[in-house]
This record gives C-alpha cells, structure tokens and sequence, in this order.
C-alpha cells in the first residue's frame, strides 16, 4: 500500500481540523476485498474517495488506486503561536485484523509532493510506516479483547512560513503600544487629545484580541497572545493613571513635577516594552529552532 500526499490545507485552529487530499493505492490478491469501499482514515469528519483504477496484473495480483480527500481532526498546540512546529497524521486503518491482513508500506513510491502549496505554511518532513492498533474494547464480543488492526500513518510537519507573520497577527497589539508611547509626548495638559489616543490604543488592542480568537480557541490559550494582551492594556492603563495623576499635579500649580514624571514613566513604559518584545523574539527563535 502506498500513498502520494498533494495537498495539506484549512489547518483550522478553532475547528481542530485540516484537510489532506491523497493518493492511494493497494497491491493483493484477495478477490474479495473491497479497498476503496472499506477505506478508513481514523478522526476523518468527512471523507470523499474516489476511484482511479482497478487492475488485474500479469502476475495475478489485484490493483487499485484511488483519490482520497478528508477533512481529519487534530488538536493543535496554540502555546507557541504563531509560531511552532505542528505534527499532522493521517492514518489509514484495515477494516480487519491482522490475522487476516497487515498493511505493508509501499516505501518507494509513497512521497509528498515536492511542489504541495499551503498558504502561509511550510509542509514537510513526510514519513510513513505500518503500526498496529488495540482498542481498549473488545466491542460486544469477548474473543476480540486481544485483536490488533494493521494502519499505514503517514505524517508531515507543518510550520508557519516565516517570523513575520507574526507582525500581521498582532500588528493591532503592536499599534496600540505605539500609540501608548506616543501619547507621553502630548503635554500633560491637554487631557482630551491624550484620552482620544488611549481610546484608539484600546480599539486596535480590543480588536486584535479578537482577531486571535478567531485563529485559536482564544487569546489566552496562547503564551504570546497573553503577553500581547496583558502588555497592551497594562501600558493603557499605566498611560492613564499617569495622565491623571499629572493633570491633578497641573491643577495643584506643579507643571514642571507633571512634566518630570510623565517623563519618568514613559521612558519605563519604553524600556518595558522593549524587554517585552526581546523575549518575544527569544520565544520566536526558540520555537523556529525547536
């Protein structure tokens, strides 16, 4: 049995799923067998195959191919995202036991595709094997407590397609900091011009917060997206904490102590930021490189 991988798609985080389309073929000499209507792909929710050939060979031996797309589930690990390597199997179980049949691979012909294209992901690292399977049931029927089932398990490692992407997920949280330090140049006294940059810093943050949401389970589900978000929304509230106090030192007739300080705390909304997105850049790399 061997399989040709083409396409990889839809690798959907909140859904816990993605789509591989395939070829498949099988070598045997059991008339009986029935290998496209008894095709089984463990976790598939949905699965179309279609068939491509039926052949008697010379040699006796029946052959049939056919081509295979499902929609398979897999729950990814979002810890590291956007980053981080995801390992996707596909598994191809016999429908009988291995007294009967055991799936041998077909090493020689079973590959990825060197030209498979998934948008936003690097698909490689192919391997398939034979691997036998025992459920920890016997179904009903006491005699098959100790049956195994023969599975061809192909997997492919899929990987986001370069550090930049990063920028594109969390360019509103990204924004938002910047708006934050920029909102320490505006002199303290003009409270209505800073509550409108803050007001803004919290939409761009609000509005990629959910945006995450949309790519994973949730923000919080995420060690980088919890840092966005805590980081975000510390430096709005830090800004108008600071922005209070100095317009109230203004009021008081201290103008030059509510420069110092808004001074004072934007240079350490700065430095933490920064200490901020160094490690970020070490979780990033560490992730790249495993």
């Amino acid at each position: 049995m061997g399989v040709y991988l083409y396409a990889v798609q839809d690798l959907d985080f909140p859904k816990h799923s993605f789509r591989a389309s395939f070829n498949v073929w099988w070598r045997f000499r059991d008339r009986e067998f029935d290998p496209v209507s008894t095709l089984q792909v463990v976790a598939a929710r949905t699965i179309n195959v279609v068939e491509d050939d039926h052949l008697v060979l010379p040699n006796g031996e029946i052959y049939v191919s056919a081509r295979v797309d499902a929609v398979i589930e897999h729950v990814f690990d979002t810890s590291a995202f956007p980053f981080g390597e995801h390992r996707l199997l596909i598994e191809i179980e016999s429908p009988y036991e291995t007294d009967r049949m055991r799936f041998v691979v077909d090493a020689k012909d079973s590959v990825l595709d060197p030209e498979l294209y998934s948008p936003g992901w690097h698909i490689g690292k192919f391997s398939v094997h034979e691997e036998t399977k025992r459920y920890p049931t016997a179904f009903g029927l006491p005699e098959r407590a100790t049956d195994d089932y023969s599975r061809i398990v192909i997997q492919v490692s899929a990987d986001r397609a370069g550090l930049w992407l990063a920028v594109d997920y969390f360019i509103g949280f990204i924004v938002s900091a910047l708006i934050c330090l920029l909102t320490y140049l505006v002199h303290p006294r003009l409270l209505p011009a800073r509550t409108t940059l803050m007001s803004t810093a919290v939409f761009a943050a609000v509005g990629n917060k959910y945006f995450v949401n949309t790519l994973t389970d949730s923000s919080f589900n995420t060690r980088l997206g919890t840092i966005a978000v805590v980081t975000s929304f510390a430096m709005v509230l830090v800004l108008a904490l600071d922005s209070v106090a100095c317009e109230r030192m203004i009021d008081r007739g201290h103008l030059e102590r509510a420069l110092k300080t808004n001074r004072t705390i934007g240079l350490a909304a700065l430095g933490g930021l920064v200490l901020v997105v160094l490690y970020v850049v070490w979780i990033a790399v560490k992730a790249e490189t495993g």
